[in-house]
């Protein structure tokens, strides 16, 4: 991962998915969702920040937002109270076709972090 002065630049992801570091942990938005689904059927999707490792929640450093996409398609927003509410989420969705659902978080000091996970319909 690029020094903590690149995070604002743009959308930040772990460099190693499988090894990733504390600061990556504690940014990375996990989708939690069963792997496929039939057409049109209505999918449980949660999204937790701080997952993997618990991430600061106070009014100087938390998650603001949360968004979710399938693909490129914008399906829901959260928005969040520094301090007040954790960030996590629960969203019921239906899709029509499979792709890849993709979490954006908004840490107020350290950017844009995505996560995602492939969904398949059948």
């Amino acid at each position: 991962m690029a020094n903590e002065k690149d995070l604002l630049a743009g959308v930040n992801v772990p460099e190693d998915i499988n090894n990733p570091t504390d600061t990556e942990k504690k940014h990375l938005p996990v989708i939690d969702a069963h792997d496929s689904a039939s057409i049109g059927e209505p999918i449980t999707v949660t999204v937790e920040v701080g997952k993997l490792l618990k991430h600061p929640n106070e009014p100087a450093h938390h998650i603001e937002w949360l968004d979710l996409y399938e693909d490129k398609l914008y399906l829901a927003r959260a928005d969040f109270t520094g301090g007040k509410v954790n960030p996590k989420v629960t969203f019921e969705i239906c899709l029509k076709k499979g792709g890849t659902l993709r979490a954006f978080a908004c840490c107020n000091l350290h950017g844009v972090w995505e996560g995602d996970r492939k969904i398949n319909i059948v």
